[in-house]
């Protein structure tokens, strides 16, 4: 028989719907053309980013290189998961449409975007702690792959964050039988402390002009929490935004929209002319953010093509979050605070991804599938996208819930369903059932949250100060949080929740009997407030006052929300106590209702282990896997039961991240807290050795009377790269403090110290670094005592020497040249910088640090040259070298006018317009571009050359610019307008101006250039001219963190 092709199509649409294989998965090596990132900063970086350390170098040149991938695939997806970027999902294939569903980037390009500076657009990023592209984002993590038995196919990745000291993995799994893969997170808050929340999902896709946003809600708010349009039609623009191609306004800025306002558990995207799209969905509790970013449509985000890809053009990133927006400091005068990840709180959530076609509405994703519903004049038109196969009666209801259709319907995988109800005069679809499943209903679901704050609150008050503290300590800015702690005490000395956050303030900078003081003031105003006794058991158990700590932990367990934290503490202060049976009590109590504490799982496992109940503890260990299947502690555990070669290997092959030692040293620390130095250890000795690590060993030798091998590890503490290691840890105190008295050398008092300045003990950080005495060659300690010195001289001395011993590390000269800027000494600055600047032509950071101390110095010509040689590899966000471009160009056309030149002034002053691609700035659109100072002295060269009419369009372009604020830009508007005609407009404007200024230095400025050129002939002053000229570039890029 001969088959046509409507029988082959439908045989093979059987065949694919009806006979899936089991997923693959495979672990391979490929070359990928990668621009490589390099220069590790060593000298130690407080704030967010500590105990990490930064990558600076980046280049255009590229390589081949090789990495690691992981791939999952069944019948309808391939999946490539890069475990050595971040275990970043780089690509998803659509087998039948044959169409990436995200952006596949075809190059390894890495750019200064990151919290530690590497990071590469394209496919799905996992971001869990503090901020967003995080500190694993473009480096190793650990992971697992394996076959499962229901079919599927998963990789496991994972990592220990050590900013927060949580642990999260991330289950990849592609089913065999369902038009999706899953992205299934475990996170885990391993500490008995409070730490930062922040939990966003980052997908990249395509940017064509086709791109529509399938986003339901109602508002768009921004990252510090206000409403910044409606969504999706901006009624100030008049545009809808959810049409990418619509979003070409406000040029000069990137866009960042959380949206809002609905009950929906779905977003994605949709390509028209490709009649493609994926979807996202999750149930709506476990992630309430949605977010979409786009580079500016400009130039000044198209440059960020060529620095991230090669050929895949321009990427949006579509993202989701555990919250409703990636908040900053400023949300917290919004209703969009900070929360808070709770002592030992496990959070386990699944997100589903797939690829849609043919549907260019969707009304509801639910597992079933996406659905659409379109009202017509008389029926209605469904569409059902399946997700999986299924045989099941769909129901159709009215508004006057009467079945209008029951028909039996057998969806396949992605074949999509389609059906047409006629509907009478008035009679509406109401809902639509398949089987028990709700598929859509027509209801009005925009909520009705607030998300604008009250009007009349007091940030003066206690509450206010104490709330903007709590935020900022959630943020982990400690020294910022400590003022607004300590004044909400001012205003309100009993308010409990201060007392709290001081008491958490004072542990987090290791003073424990501070914060147990604290918290005992606290206690004496309500003897059962939960939070306070949880703070002051856990000062007391560091104090090792154990009964005290009991009786915190006790009454704070009366409160739900510490119950499992406090029972976790309780079983720790049992273990330590060897009282097995009490430990095993708590730690089955802490289960209750957290019962994936993996704290709590793992003292279990020990109480059974240590009281010979083998069979319990390998069960409770199986369970530990099941949740965490990266978990390091079943599989120490299983070596320690089996002490072979081959268990000692799969533990070990099971640390594959960036930093190894940091995996022991934590597992380790956790051994030597339940008193157990023998596994401490033990996990030790497996260890990467680092002087940290050594210490570690040498203090459990002498803990375990090994003499010699105390020796040998304190030695080896002296002799291990010290480059990069910064301890963090608390635990780690008590062993540097040892050493110390152990080894009278400078190198675990600049540990020591490290780690003090880290819980901003500053004074006691210097103190230690002055005691040294004898000669240090290792320049980021001098770095880091100039960091600590209050006097300007010995800073100075310190840099100096820092330069000495490493005259070709950049840092250096820059640190010893902004030392002189800061001190007015110009010259000096230029000496210091311009010999490394000539034999570093390459090193773009040092020269734009020249340029600025050229521009001091007011060698123009020079700072000209120097830029058109710089090639800038920028951060995000980052402007300052078209800013030292512009200032340049402007004050030589100042000091062209002071000389009468009008046609070299009028060629600099053309040259300021532009944006040269080498110094890493793209332009915006003419419109949304700051002009005014450029159109003000073409103003004044107009009048200078008697071109009147030339002359005051120049003026009206100043007087009418759309970029009205308060610098001193402003000024020149207000001149242009009274120029003009307009006396008392001007009069007024400057008037406002001058109210609105709080510095009196700037306001008296103003006031004067005002005066000064108002009723001038020609309003040219170079002097005053030159400074609002340098106002171009007094404020330099600073980084988030």
């Amino acid at each position: 028989m001969k088959l046509t092709p409507i029988l082959i199509g439908l045989w093979l649409l059987v065949a694919f719907s009806c006979n899936q294989h089991d997923s693959q998965c495979k672990e391979y090596a490929k070359e990928y053309i990668t621009y490589p990132y390099s220069d590790a900063n060593p000298i130690p970086l407080f704030g967010k980013i500590y105990p990490y350390f930064r990558y600076d170098g980046y280049t255009t040149l590229p390589e081949k290189k090789s990495w690691k991938i992981i791939e999952l695939e069944n019948d309808f997806l391939k999946i490539k998961i890069f475990p050595e970027i971040g275990g970043k999902i780089w690509s998803v294939m659509d087998k039948r449409s044959g169409k990436e569903m995200f952006y596949g980037n075809k190059v390894v390009k890495f750019r200064d975007i990151s919290l530690r500076g590497p990071w590469t657009s394209g496919g799905i990023e996992f971001n869990y702690g503090v901020i967003g592209h995080s500190p694993s984002c473009s480096f190793p993590v650990d992971y697992l792959v394996r076959n499962n038995k229901d079919g599927s196919a998963s990789c496991v990745v994972g990592t220990l964050d050590l900013l927060t000291r949580t642990y999260w993995s991330v289950e990849i799994n592609l089913p065999k039988d369902k038009g999706w893969f899953t992205t299934k997170s475990f996170w885990h808050n391993r500490t008995g402390s409070p730490q930062p929340y922040y939990n966003w999902v980052n997908t990249a896709i395509t940017a064509k002009d086709d791109l529509r946003f399938i986003y339901p809600g109602i508002y768009n708010i921004g990252h510090e929490g206000t409403i910044a349009s409606s969504w999706p039609f901006d009624s100030v623009q008049n545009k809808d935004i959810s049409l990418w191609r619509e979003n070409n306004f406000e040029s000069d800025r990137s866009k960042s929209y959380h949206i809002i306002g609905s009950h929906d558990s779905y977003f994605g995207a949709y390509w028209e002319n490709d009649h493609f799209g994926w979807l996202h969905y999750s149930d709506r509790d476990e992630k309430l953010g949605k977010k979409m970013f786009s580079w500016a449509l400009s130039d000044l985000g198209k440059i960020w093509e060529e620095l991230l890809t090669d050929q895949n053009g321009q990427y949006i990133e579509l993202q989701s979050g555990r919250l409703f927006n990636q908040n900053m400091v400023s949300s917290s005068f919004t209703p969009f605070k900070q929360i808070l990840f709770q002592p030992y709180q496990t959070d386990v959530w699944t997100e589903y991804w797939f690829p849609f076609e043919e549907m260019k509405e969707v009304k509801n994703v639910t597992l079933t599938g996406a659905i659409d519903v379109e009202k017509n004049r008389n029926s209605y038109d469904i569409s059902i996208y399946p997700l999986q196969a299924g045989e099941d009666t769909l129901r159709v209801y009215n508004n006057d819930g009467q079945i209008i259709k029951e028909e039996h319907v057998k969806l396949g995988i992605r074949q999509l369903f389609s059906l047409n109800i006629p509907v009478s005069d008035n009679e509406e679809l109401t809902r639509i059932f398949y089987g028990n499943r709700l598929l859509w209903q027509n209801e009005d679901n925009r909520l009705n949250r607030p998300v604008k704050t009250v009007d009349d609150f007091d940030w003066d008050t206690g509450y206010g100060q104490y709330l903007r503290g709590r935020d900022l300590m959630g943020f982990r800015l400690y020294e910022r949080a400590e003022p607004y702690i300590k004044k909400s005490l001012k205003l309100n000395p009993n308010h409990i929740p201060s007392l709290v956050e001081l008491a958490r303030l004072y542990s987090h900078q290791m003073k424990y009997d501070s914060a147990f003081s604290v918290a005992q003031k606290a206690l004496s105003i309500d003897t059962y407030d939960a939070a306070a006794n949880y703070e002051y058991g856990c000062a007391a158990f560091r104090l090792k006052k154990y009964f005290d700590a009991l009786d915190g932990f006790e009454v704070a367990s009366l409160s739900e929300s510490y119950r499992s934290a406090a029972y976790t503490k309780i079983s720790e202060i049992y273990f330590v106590r060897k009282d097995l049976v009490k430990s095993l009590e708590y730690a089955q109590k802490s289960l209750v209702n957290n019962q994936n504490n993996i704290q709590g799982l793992q003292l279990a496992y020990l109480s059974y282990s240590f009281t010979g109940e083998s069979k319990k503890a390998e069960e409770t260990g199986k369970r530990i896997l099941e949740l965490d299947p990266l978990n390091h502690f079943v599989r120490f555990e299983n070596y320690l039961k089996r002490g072979d070669t081959q268990a000692l290997t799969e533990f070990k092959n099971g640390i594959r991240n960036e930093m190894p030692e940091q995996t022991y040293l934590e597992l380790g620390t956790w051994y030597h807290q339940l008193n157990l130095p023998d596994r401490s250890l033990k996990i030790l000795e497996q260890s990467p050795e680092t002087p940290v690590v050594c210490y570690w060993k040498a203090f459990l030798n002498d803990a375990l009377y090994a003499e010699d091998e105390k020796t040998i590890n304190l030695q080896k503490a002296l002799e291990r790269e010290l480059s990069f290691q910064f301890p963090f840890r608390e635990e780690s105190k008590e062993i540097l403090e040892w050493a110390i008295k152990e080894q009278p050398h400078w190198i675990p008092r600049y540990l020591l110290a490290l780690l003090y300045r880290s819980r901003n003990r500053n004074d006691e950080a210097y103190n230690l670094m002055s005691s040294v005495r004898e000669e240090v060659n290792f320049a980021p300690f001098h770095a880091f005592s100039a960091q600590l010195a209050t006097d300007l001289e010995a800073k100075g001395n310190y840099l100096k020497k820092a330069v000495s011993l490493a005259p070709a590390e950049w840092r250096y000269v820059s640190d010893l040249t902004r030392y002189y800027l800061a001190s007015n000494e110009h010259i000096k600055a230029l000496e210091t910088i311009t010999p490394f600047c000539t034999n570093h032509p390459e090193q773009y950071q040092t020269g734009l640090l020249y340029v600025r101390v050229l521009i001091k110095n007011k060698e123009y010509e020079t700072a000209e040259k120097a830029l058109s040689d710089i090639i800038v590899l920028p951060a995000e966000g980052y402007r300052d070298g078209h800013k030292l471009y512009r200032q340049t160009k402007l004050m030589l056309a100042a000091e062209a006018l002071l000389k009468n030149n009008t046609k070299y002034a009028k060629q600099k002053i053309n040259e300021a317009r532009l944006y040269p691609r080498n110094l890493g700035v793209g332009k915006p659109n003419d419109e949304d571009i700051d002009f005014r100072l450029e159109d003000w002295l073409d103003a004044l060269i107009a009048q200078k050359i008697k071109k009147p009419d030339e002359q005051d369009e120049y003026l009206k372009k100043v007087a009418f610019s759309k970029k009205s604020d308060n610098s001193m830009h402003y000024l020149l508007q207000v001149l242009a307008f009274y120029r003009l005609g307009e006396k008392q407009h001007a009069n007024d404007m400057m008037r406002k101006w001058s109210s609105a200024q709080n510095d009196s230095r700037v306001k008296n400025w103003g006031n004067t250039f005002y005066d000064t050129h108002k009723d001038k002939d020609y309003a040219f002053d170079y002097k005053m001219i030159a400074e609002v000229i340098e106002s171009i570039t007094s404020a330099e890029f600073i980084r988030l963190f």
